[in-house]
């Protein structure tokens, strides 16, 4: 009787912790299961396959890929079935790139901190949060496109897969990161509803005075998009001039299927604001470039703005003539 009495009180007292431990269980995190990111694997040179995360526009039309393998560089666009980015290596992607020219002796160089990497080693992602696929917030940490062919006096050897980078020729990291935030904002004119918007936060880590950089909105496209467009024309032009900056590559003159990229010229109240095109017929790709110059010297951030906008150009320059002057100002 009393071993059946003991047996009794040990069931009960389980039941009853269990029934405890069920009512003291906190609920879901919430913000954690929001920064869940839908992923994907993307292969771009033969035998190179990525993680990407992937966002799509409310209206289903467009699908876009964050390469995390390769900084968070967008490595595709597709709207309507067709592709709109390159994409084939980390050198021609939608991503940031940062340029200042240094000699050494008469020898010029390009120091070149690119979102995407150096070519041989990636830069790295160190951090990723998504809401659905609606929006994406990254943090990248920055190597020099150019190995350090301009001797920057303080280089860092890239540290890659948690291993010293000891490629040939071998790549360094830079104290840069570039963190991105992407969204969906309306397109009034309708096609497509939506454009993709890029916040961008480039920040210098390091208390050292650098000098100008040239700030470099890279877009490369494929090479059947042949006709290029730009607006205003003839820049150069100084930010106080006009409201906005854009350009892209279409397929064929109505311009109605292709890419283009824009910001605000608030980005450089102070400077100037340019467009570029180039052609490059080894790798067989066309690219276009949104750029000025400024000064980052110090640990210092530097906010910039830029539109992602597939579809016709006339709709994207009506939306590039109206883009609000809210972002870029540090």
């Amino acid at each position: 009787m009393e071993k059946k009495l003991v047996f009794l009180c040990s069931v009960v007292l389980l039941l009853t912790l269990n029934l405890y431990s069920q009512q003291s269980v906190p609920p879901p995190d919430k913000d954690s299961i929001r920064v869940a990111c839908q992923v994907t694997d993307y292969t771009m040179e033969p035998g190179q396959v990525d993680h990407a995360v992937i966002l799509k526009d409310p209206a289903g039309e467009q699908t876009v890929l964050f390469d995390i393998t390769e900084g968070g560089a967008i490595v595709s666009i597709k709207y309507q079935g067709i592709e709109h980015i390159w994409g084939y290596n980390g050198g021609g992607l939608l991503q940031m790139a940062f340029h200042h020219s240094a000699k050494t002796g008469d020898v010029p160089g390009d120091y070149n901190p690119t979102q995407a990497g150096d070519g041989s080693a990636m830069s790295p992602v160190t951090g990723v949060g998504c809401h659905g696929t609606d929006s994406i917030d990254l943090l990248a940490v920055m190597l020099d496109f150019n190995h350090n062919n301009a001797f920057y006096d303080k280089p860092l050897l890239a540290v890659w897969g948690g291993r010293i980078n000891d490629y040939i020729p071998l790549s360094y990291s830079s104290p840069y990161t570039i963190e991105t935030r992407a969204h969906w904002v309306v397109n009034p004119a309708g096609t497509p509803e939506y454009y993709l918007r890029l916040d961008e936060q480039f920040t210098h880590i390091a208390d050292e005075k650098v000098g100008s950089f040239g700030y470099d909105f890279a877009d490369y496209e494929p090479w059947e998009f042949d006709v290029s467009a730009v607006s205003p024309e003839n820049c150069p032009c100084d930010a106080s001039a006009t409201k906005y900056m854009a350009g892209g590559w279409y397929k064929g003159e109505s311009r109605a299927v292709g890419l283009a990229v824009a910001m605000p010229s608030s980005n450089f109240p102070r400077g100037k604001v340019n467009g570029g095109f180039n052609t490059d017929y080894a790798w067989r790709n066309r690219n276009f470039h949104l750029g000025s110059e400024e000064a980052l010297d110090g640990v210092a951030t530097k906010a910039l703005v830029w539109y992602v906008m597939v579809g016709p150009w006339r709709n994207a320059l009506e939306f590039a003539r109206h883009i609000p002057q809210d972002g870029g100002q540090q």
